[in-house]
């Protein structure tokens, strides 16, 4: 799997409260240059208000049908029968320490 990297331009909240990002993809020399060094092309990158941001993913039991801390769901329309969802979000690279 590739990964890409992004500019977040203007975020608008529309009628109805949905929220969307213009995005806009950059070319991985573009990013380079951006960050000032060479991105891992493994992962995700994004430039959120000028900060370098990396994706982070993890996978937790569903809230929808799971019955306690840290325990598997039975499974329901919210998750699709499985008991875990999966999760992700930007994060500073600066947070994580990732050598870029």
């Amino acid at each position: 799997m590739t990964g890409r990297a992004i500019v977040r331009g203007e975020t608008t909240i529309e009628a109805g409260g949905v929220i969307h990002h213009d995005d806009q993809p950059l070319s991985w020399e573009e990013a380079d240059t951006r960050a000032g060094r060479r991105l891992d092309r493994r992962r995700n990158w994004a430039f959120l208000e000028g900060k370098l941001c990396v994706t982070v993913s993890w996978t937790q039991p569903c809230s929808g049908c799971s019955e306690g801390y840290g325990r598997r769901g039975f499974g329901c329309d919210e998750c699709g029968y499985h008991g875990k969802v999966r999760n992700a979000c930007w994060v500073p690279a600066s947070i994580l320490e990732i050598e870029v």
